[in-house]
């Protein structure tokens, strides 16, 4: 039996199911991979959280460093969240010879690179798998699974949050302000939910994502990032009426000597398998070679799902199992502009002779092919809807056209622009 002593940082909500469902499966955990896992101390700048500890006889500190200058514990886990203090604590336990486990996308997102250098250089292992996820196994399934195999392309919905307000406008036919509330409501989305609803969690994923399939770790600002807070029921009345579904995609796709990478609303073909991924859930599409195209689906968030990550990094690293710690590789990043790809266009226009073939002559000029029009109504005293598709084409020409476009006196600006993946 290989006892594994542990420390955990942060008692907050992922960190109390966390020191819970250990509490509660260590023995199934000890039954079916012979680790004992024994927590040998509990760490929160909040006093109050003493309580929990000893409702689970645990010690209690509020000085992480005592958790990590403890010489029998082995194994840091570091559920703080955010960028400092808690950079700092993982680098000083990996310094002290400890391995690490986390759950901050955030953090390694932005300082993966200093992280991952240190922790190979010393030696150490650390665990990631619920930074991406949650109880989906994607990191462990890519690292172990898909050892063997070339991941071309990725495109996941990885935020939950977002997934919620989409699947919620689609099926009550509600506006974006309805189903943010409703996900507030449900518990789903924070009293500030800019971090979902911009993208930026799903963006801090897809960085991860990156380094573990490519060796590549982006500059967090460089990388093309979009939400869905501009996105309209109408757009989801009219993405339904072409046979599509609006998803908020966290993309890659591996080129020579380029790395596409982006999170972005996106128009999937409603027969895709993504297009079906309803409520808060997460999923991830790889195109493997050769293993082919694989789906991952399950709940993403939260903090009973994340503790099924833990444990499985507590395991891996008690049987000394490396969570592929990649040699850096040097691709550039694919600048947005430079991508070519079909489009769903909306206008608000005028309805009036003429209007249609404006618009066109703008297109045309920059070589931009129309392959559909649509126009949802007639009301000659009002702003009415066209709907274009696009034939591929590059994101600078659109964005250039687009501008035109919306400085015209019969388009009611900004028109909407989202990009179309034929998956």
């Amino acid at each position: 039996m290989i006892v594994k002593k542990i420390g955990i940082i942060g008692l907050g909500k992922v960190g109390q199911a966390v020191l819970e469902s250990l509490k509660k499966y260590s023995s199934l955990v000890a039954r079916r991979s012979a680790v004992k896992i024994e927590i040998k101390k509990v760490c929160d700048i909040a006093a109050g959280k003493k309580k929990l500890a000893s409702k689970f006889s645990l010690d209690f500190s509020s000085d992480p460093f005592e958790l990590i200058r403890d010489p029998e514990i082995d194994i840091i886990i570091e559920l703080i969240g955010g960028l400092e203090p808690a950079r700092k604590l993982i680098i000083e336990s990996l310094r002290r010879g400890k391995d690490v486990i986390t759950a901050n996308k955030a953090l390694l997102a932005c300082s993966g690179k200093e992280i991952f250098s240190l922790a190979r250089g010393l030696g150490r292992r650390l665990g990631f798998e619920a930074s991406v996820c949650g109880a989906i196994p994607i990191i462990k399934s890519i690292s172990e699974g898909l050892v063997g195999c070339e991941v071309r392309k990725i495109y996941g919905i990885l935020n939950g949050t977002t997934n919620y307000i989409l699947y919620k406008m689609a099926k009550e036919n509600i506006d974006f302000s309805s189903a943010l509330k409703s996900a507030q409501k449900e518990g789903y989305a924070e009293r500030d939910p800019r971090l979902d609803i911009e993208g930026t969690d799903a963006l801090h994923k897809l960085c991860i994502l990156s380094y573990l399939c490519y060796g590549v770790w982006p500059e967090f600002k460089k990388v093309y990032s979009q939400g869905i807070s501009k996105i309209s029921l109408l757009d989801i009345v009219c993405a339904k009426d072409l046979h599509y579904r609006i998803k908020l995609l966290a993309i890659a796709k591996k080129e020579k000597g380029f790395l596409d990478l982006r999170v972005q609303p996106t128009l999937v073909p409603i027969e895709h398998p993504l297009a079906s991924i309803s409520s808060a859930y997460n999923a991830v599409y790889l195109d493997t070679q050769p293993a082919g195209e694989l789906l991952f689906y399950g709940e993403g968030a939260g903090g009973v799902a994340t503790s099924s990550a833990v444990m499985s990094d507590i395991v891996s690293i008690a049987s000394s199992k490396q969570n592929l710690i990649r040699r850096e590789e040097k691709v550039v990043i694919k600048n947005i502009e430079n991508i070519k790809g079909r489009y769903y266009i909306r206008f608000m226009a005028c309805d009036r002779p003429g209007v249609l073939a404006d618009i066109s002559k703008i297109l045309s000029a920059r070589n931009i092919s129309i392959a559909s029009v649509t126009q949802k109504e007639r009301n000659k005293e009002k702003f009415v809807p066209i709907i274009m598709i696009i034939h591929e084409a590059r994101e600078k020409s659109i964005r250039e056209a687009i501008s035109e476009i919306d400085r015209l006196k019969v388009i009611k600006s900004p028109s909407q622009i989202i990009r179309i993946e034929d998956l």
